[in-house]
């Protein structure tokens, strides 16, 4: 592999934690600019592409999501219209910034698919992947809540290190523990006499670290989900060993009781362990967003509401007390449903199990060293599956880019049997660089509007008005009409402007929260700006 990919590896794993996850729009467009320029140089490059019997079945989940959701963009209802049965979406430009991280993902999981022929090309990124790991997980330690402040002084009481959520560095620290044990232990157990060579020492304190990191970041979720992934990569290891039918049985049923009691430990002690009271505020939250979604689909059930768009129409489904919850649904499998509707979420979830299925072939057909890698890897998957159903890992860049990671290591046909080699239509190549252009130009108009907002208080009162109408112009999404309207109605009600400029904002304000509630009718920020300049 060339070194050029190497430093691209380092940059996505290391540059996007470090940059808050990448989960504020100048990470995001770096992130997916970089995903996409190293996709499309591959692209082009290669003549002729491998794909494994898994990788078709992955792209084809992927590429029938990208689909659905781009018919949604170019259709878009409101709250009030009469639901349809054509694919649309309650806010095109919540959708442009999932549907960009879901494109740059596709595209990082096929090229990854392609330089990774060998099991020592994934060793080496893996253990990249590992230095980096380790490194983010010491600053995250070390500056929990102080690295966000020093950087943007905003002081975030629930941050770990770069992390704005203890949550997401659980996620991040838990998937990059399970990558580490990928590079020690199937030696461990297989060779006996010399079970830690001193090359393996430095990777084995590596899984310790990481280990230790989860529980540090005093993530509830995130302890869960690394316990379920040891108890599944202890589960594969004891059925598919040489042992006789009689112990495995005993062995997987010792090993299943000891999983119930230790989670049923965790729940019941985790404030004795330095993790939060379970059923506290923020559960009854998420049960609470969960039981509007569930009603929003009753109302959209064929449809769904349009890629990432729920929180577009969430004000009249959830009570007051929600209305300052983050916009995500807090359970990434929930919000795909509710995105798609039942005909399409049927679909995507049967291809979800048969890619489960796909992944269970791999098992029987792998020398012993490559199978128990296939089980780390695998436990890591339903470990990061798990906290998508109680938060969202797959809408931050830097956690969803090592699931993706790790699914390609997966469909590389390093554990793959059945391969073929195609050669893509230039075609196909020019679509794909269209898409990712066109995303990219959506991504820069997102930073751009982002910029305003963040550096407008540093100007007078008359410019902050330009600027702040300037940034819904580039990019007219709820989020920055709400702060747009809320900003210029705090120069509204300022000492500072003139009688004259008063007026002229009141009435831009009123006009603007009328045409916009138009789009969102049921938002109530712009219902009470509207009534307050009437």
């Amino acid at each position: 592999m060339k070194f050029a990919y190497y430093l691209v590896f380092i940059f996505l794993t290391l540059f996007t934690p470090l940059a808050f996850g990448g989960s504020e729009p100048w990470g995001l467009f770096t992130f997916n600019l970089t995903c996409l320029a190293f996709s499309g140089f591959i692209l082009f490059k290669n003549k002729n592409f491998i794909i494994t019997s898994l990788s078709k079945t992955i792209l084809s989940l992927l590429g029938f999501i990208i689909l659905l959701a781009f018919l949604q963009l170019f259709n878009q209802h409101n709250f009030l219209q009469k639901p349809a049965y054509f694919p649309f979406t309650l806010c095109r430009y919540y959708s442009f910034e999932g549907l960009s991280l879901l494109f740059s993902l596709s595209m990082l999981f096929f090229t990854l698919t392609q330089i990774t022929k060998h099991s020592d090309e994934i060793k080496n990124l893996i253990s990249l992947m590992t230095i980096n790991a380790v490194i983010v997980a010491l600053i995250s330690i070390g500056f929990r809540t102080e690295y966000i402040q020093y950087f943007s002084g905003t002081k975030m009481l629930s941050a770990f290190g770069p992390f704005a959520s203890r949550n997401h560095g659980a996620q991040f620290v838990m998937m990059s523990f399970f990558l580490s044990l990928f590079l020690w232990l199937p030696h461990f157990i297989l060779v006996k006499k010399q079970r830690l060579p001193k090359r393996n020492i430095y990777y084995f304190i590596s899984s310790i670290i990481l280990f230790a990191s989860v529980f540090a970041t005093h993530s509830r979720g995130g302890v869960i989900a690394l316990i379920l992934g040891l108890f599944v990569l202890s589960f594969l290891c004891i059925l598919y060993s040489k042992k006789k039918n009689h112990k495995k049985i005993m062995n997987l049923t010792i090993l299943t009781l000891a999983f119930m009691v230790l989670i049923h430990l965790i729940i019941t002690y985790s404030s004795l362990i330095g993790l939060r009271q379970f059923w506290g505020g923020s559960d009854n939250a998420r049960l609470g967003l969960y039981s509007a979604a569930i009603n929003m689909l009753k109302d959209f059930p064929y449809t769904g509401v349009g890629f990432d768009a729920f929180s577009a129409a969430i004000d009249a489904y959830i009570p007051f007390a929600l209305r300052e919850f983050p916009r995500y649904l807090h359970n990434d499998w929930l919000e795909l449903l509710l995105s798609f509707g039942y005909i399409a979420g049927t679909i995507i979830l049967w291809l979800v199990f048969v890619i489960i299925f796909d992944i269970t072939k791999l098992f029987k057909n792998l020398e012993p060293k490559k199978q128990i890698r296939l089980f780390i890897l695998c436990a890591g998957l339903t470990g990061f599956t798990f906290t998508g159903i109680v938060d969202f890992p797959f809408h931050l860049p830097a956690c969803a880019a090592l699931f993706f990671i790790t699914l390609a290591f997966v469909s590389a046909n390093s554990f793959n049997k059945e391969i073929t080699e195609k050669h893509l239509p230039i075609a196909l190549k020019l679509i794909l660089i269209c898409l990712s252009l066109f995303l990219l130009w959506q991504n820069f108009q997102y930073v751009r509007a982002w910029r305003n907002f963040v550096f407008v208080r540093q100007f007078a009162p008359q410019i902050q008005a330009t600027k702040l109408s300037k940034s819904i112009e580039y990019y007219p999404s709820p989020k920055y009409i709400r702060h747009a309207l809320i900003g210029k109605y705090k120069m509204f009600k300022s000492k500072t402007v003139t009688e004259e400029q008063r007026r002229i904002i009141k009435e831009d304000i009123h006009f603007l929260a009328a045409f916009y509630l138009k789009q969102y009718p049921k938002d109530t920020t712009l219902s009470r700006l509207f009534i307050l300049t009437k």
